[in-house]
């Protein structure tokens, strides 16, 4: 008999229940809901945060829009007080709001229910911690998640505090409008299209700038965990379909869509088309070294471009893992003024709290887009070379980091230039070939990059030639996605 290999991942507790360990993460943990994560499992985690961190007294809870979002709100919270702890119920809410009551009024932790851009199905648990003797809070990840992961898996009885905490109502916005608006100048006053995709951020976006003087309409404003309109992940492009149209047909300057938590962004131009995340990172960074010039942070998927770009300023960039920690993290090593991702996260340094907060980003980059008549002529402008979209190739949460250890190997033995901080990029004379595991999905992701589109096509396929040999499960549809 074939045993499945996740059957020796699960622990059965005293409740009946199972955990599957494998919804514990590099930075998070992600789970269907209910048989990956549930009321059962999210009460250990909240037990475990509070044993693991008896110091944090008062700890921040948010949730998004999903339809499992408030019972497994309800176990959280009520887990913490029973432990003794002040819970800041934050209610639906954004990441940026999140992190903002974190940062701005120094709560020992945090709590955010969300599952981000997955599929409604899922839902996720993002723990943070305000740790002793560190100039910031951070994100549990690494040793920490760990020993998270150890204690929910064990499920071993801890003592109470004598006396139960509270739970209180509080409501951010306020504050973190007015602390954002005072740090935007722009030139000009816009027209606006926010797509809210029916997540978390709801009207915020919409009341930050009508703040700053813009003239904005909001789609899809309500929070509704159903997502009736389109999946809740705007870097896939029949997700921001309908901003386009209405950009378009109101002849606004600018467009916005969000995530679910409101910690990606996409742009979308005054003709319509989505900024991708490349260009993004471009005029972001030329903005921030226009402030002081320093190091730059991004992460495996960037383009060539783009580093060129920054070589011929005389800037440093540094590679990073993919995921805003990482990114976090080798900006603090590094003492960079800016760093991003191609996904859309960025983070600001030199002017705002050490977390990616897209309704930030998205006031940055209106910044920009103030300082032209003609913002999509401005992005025709910029450097760019001819790459692939992202692709996602299926396969098992085991397998994917096994495959690309094969990878790497492969690539060592065979004496490719080639960089291993995320996956493996491969660097050809006319351009390159990524291949990563995902740090959210089973999944992994490819990306290609050449300087002209000849070059791009035989990138393509001499890396899934080499990507088909170390066992990642290149199918048809791989093929006709990249149009070979």
């Amino acid at each position: 008999m074939k045993i499945n290999p996740f059957d020796r991942l699960r622990v059965n507790t005293e409740q009946g229940r199972s955990i599957n360990e494998n919804i514990f993460r590099a930075y998070d943990i992600r789970g269907i809901y209910p048989t990956q994560l549930n009321e059962g499992v999210a009460g250990r985690i909240a037990q475990a945060y509070a044993t693991l961190y008896p110091q944090a007294k008062k700890i921040v809870v948010s949730r998004d829009p999903r339809l499992s979002s408030p019972s497994l709100f309800k176990i959280i919270s009520e887990t913490l007080v029973k432990a003794g702890k002040e819970v800041i119920d934050l209610g639906i809410s954004p990441d940026p709001l999140f992190y903002f009551s974190i940062f701005h009024y120094k709560f020992d932790g945090g709590i955010m229910i969300s599952g981000s851009h997955n599929p409604k199905e899922y839902n996720g648990i993002t723990l943070h911690i305000r740790k002793a003797g560190k100039e910031i809070s951070e994100d549990v990840i690494g040793e920490d998640l760990e020993k998270i992961k150890k204690l929910v898996v064990e499920n071993k009885d801890t003592e109470m505090p004598k006396r139960d905490g509270k739970l209180i109502t509080f409501d951010p916005a306020e504050d973190y409008v007015n602390y954002l608006t005072e740090k935007i100048n722009l030139k000009n006053n816009l027209k606006i299209i926010i797509d809210s995709g029916n997540g978390a951020v709801g009207l915020l976006p919409e009341k930050v700038f009508k703040k700053l003087g813009c003239e904005v309409r909001t789609i899809y404003g309500e929070p509704d965990g159903t997502f009736p309109n389109h999946l809740p992940d705007p870097y896939q492009d029949e997700n921001i379909q309908d901003i386009k149209k209405e950009v378009l047909k109101e002849g606004a300057d600018l467009g916005f869509a969000y995530d679910s938590d409101g910690d990606r962004v996409v742009p979308i131009d005054n003709k319509g088309r989505a900024v991708g995340g490349d260009f993004c990172l471009l005029m972001l960074a030329h903005q921030a070294i226009q402030k002081k010039k320093g190091p730059i942070v991004h992460d495996m998927r960037v383009s060539k471009a783009f580093i060129d770009e920054m070589k011929n300023l005389g800037v440093n960039t540094f590679f990073s893992i993919s995921h805003h920690n990482a990114i976090l993290r080798k900006i603090i090593e590094t003492g960079a003024v800016f760093g991003g991702e191609v996904t859309l996260h960025f983070l600001f340094p030199l002017d705002y709290y050490l977390c990616d907060d897209a309704l930030f980003a998205s006031l940055k980059l209106a910044e920009i887009a103030s300082s032209y008549e003609d913002f999509a002529g401005h992005i025709d402008t910029l450097p760019c070379y001819y790459a692939s979209p992202e692709i996602f190739i299926d396969t098992t949460d085991e397998e994917k980091f096994k495959i690309i250890e094969n990878l790497q190997k492969y690539l060592k033995e065979n004496n490719y230039n080639f960089i291993d901080i995320d996956g493996a990029r491969i660097n050809f004379p006319n351009g390159w070939a990524l291949a990563r595991a995902a740090n959210t999905t089973p999944i992994i992701k490819c990306r290609f990059e050449g300087r002209t589109r000849e070059d791009l096509k035989e990138i393509e396929k001499k890396a899934l030639e080499i990507f088909g040999k170390v066992g990642v499960p290149i199918t048809k549809k791989t093929y006709q996605e990249l149009g070979l």
